[in-house]
């Protein structure tokens, strides 16, 4: 049986800790090679450590074994942002995604939020199968496609990041209503 837990430094072994994390670049790594080429790391573990810090990072577990993360935040009044969401490829079909994105809408809730955002970077020109199931999947879930943004004007306090990207790449930004 899959369990969500809010990671929690003091008692995240250091094993998990690691483990977590290769999940996480991973999932970026294959997702995205696209866009940031080989060998691209989309947070360092001492970033993931500040977020875990903030309790801003739940964790999907199986039997006891880590297998998959999400990162969620308040955006503003009214809204809630998830990311950095990742699941072991090899335990694909269980559900994984599905229950933490379920857990951080419950916990948006519970804070009076009334929107949950997210944001997919994909390809301007190029369209890739895995970021077409993925937006297809966040629709099953209920999120609708608001607009595109270019990665400037989207995070323009990361413009210098957009400068790595290999080829011309934006951000399909999505909301779900939570009731």
């Amino acid at each position: 049986m899959i369990t969500i837990e809010l990671a929690n430094t003091r008692l995240l072994s250091t094993d998990d800790l690691k483990r977590t994390h290769a999940l996480l670049v991973h999932a970026y790594a294959i997702t995205e090679k696209e866009m940031w080429g080989d060998n691209y790391s989309r947070l360092s573990l001492e970033e993931f450590k500040v977020l875990i810090a903030a309790n801003e990072v739940y964790l999907a577990r199986l039997e006891k074994e880590i297998v998959g993360s999400i990162h969620v935040s308040r955006l503003d009044d009214e809204s809630f942002g998830f990311g950095l969401l990742s699941a072991d490829f090899e335990r694909k079909g269980l559900g994984i995604g599905r229950k933490l994105i379920e857990k951080v809408e419950k916990h948006a809730v519970s804070k009076n939020a009334k929107f949950m955002k997210i944001e997919i970077l994909r390809p301007s020109n190029v369209d890739l199968p895995q970021k077409i199931q993925l937006d297809e999947w966040y629709r099953r879930q209920g999120y609708i496609f608001l607009n595109s943004m270019s990665f400037e004007e989207r995070k323009p306090t990361k413009a210098e990041k957009a400068l790595a990207l290999i080829i011309p790449s934006q951000f399909d930004c999505y909301e779900k209503a939570l009731t």
